[in-house]
C-alpha cells in the first residue's frame, strides 16, 4: 500500500501458507490475495448493510418510545436540574432521609460552610422537596422524586 509499510511478517506468512495450499507461482499467490480481498469486501459491505438496518430500527424503536414517553414527567423533573450545587442538596437530603426530622437550627449552623448550606435549603424548601414545620425540616411532597430520579435511589 502507499504510503504504508508492508507488513513483512505477515507477507511471509501468508506466502508460507500459499505455498501450504499448492501455490508455487506469483501469479497464483497473487490471485489468491485479490480472492481473499474480495471475500473481505463482500464481508463488509454485509456488514455497511447490516449497520444501516441496526441504525433505522433503532429509529423505530425510539419512535414508538417516544409516543409512550410521558413529556410531562420529564417536565416536572426540570426544575430539580436547576438546583444549584447539587452535592450539598443532597448531603441534606440524606440527613433528613436517615432521622425523618431534623430542628432548623441544626441543619443551618454548619460552621464554614453555613451560608452554602442555607442557600442549600432555601432552594429544596422552594421546590418543595423539603419542608418546615414549625423549627423542624422534614421531608416534602417532591423528596422522594427528587431521591429517586435525580440522585437516582430508590424510594
Amino acid at each position: 500500500m502507499r504510503g504504508k509499510k508492508a507488513d513483512k511478517e505477515f507477507i511471509s506468512r501468508f506466502i508460507e501458507g500459499c505455498v501450504d495450499i499448492g501455490l508455487e507461482t506469483t501469479d497464483q499467490i497473487v490471485a489468491h490475495a485479490h480472492k481473499e480481498i474480495g471475500y473481505i469486501d463482500e464481508e463488509l459491505r454485509s456488514i455497511v448493510a447490516k449497520k444501516k438496518r441496526r441504525s433505522s430500527l433503532l429509529d423505530v424503536i425510539a419512535a414508538f418510545e417516544e409516543e409512550k414517553k410521558d413529556k410531562t414527567e420529564d417536565a416536572k423533573l426540570l426544575g430539580f436540574f436547576k438546583l444549584r450545587d447539587p452535592e450539598r442538596c443532597r448531603e441534606i437530603c440524606e440527613t433528613l432521609k436517615e432521622n425523618t426530622s431534623l430542628p432548623v437550627q441544626s441543619m443551618t449552623s454548619f460552621g464554614d460552610g453555613a451560608e452554602a448550606y442555607n442557600f442549600c435549603i432555601k432552594q429544596l424548601l422552594e421546590a418543595q422537596i423539603i419542608i418546615r414545620q414549625g423549627s423542624f425540616l422534614k421531608c416534602g411532597e417532591r423528596f422522594n422524586e427528587y431521591m429517586k430520579f435525580v440522585l437516582h435511589e430508590d424510594e
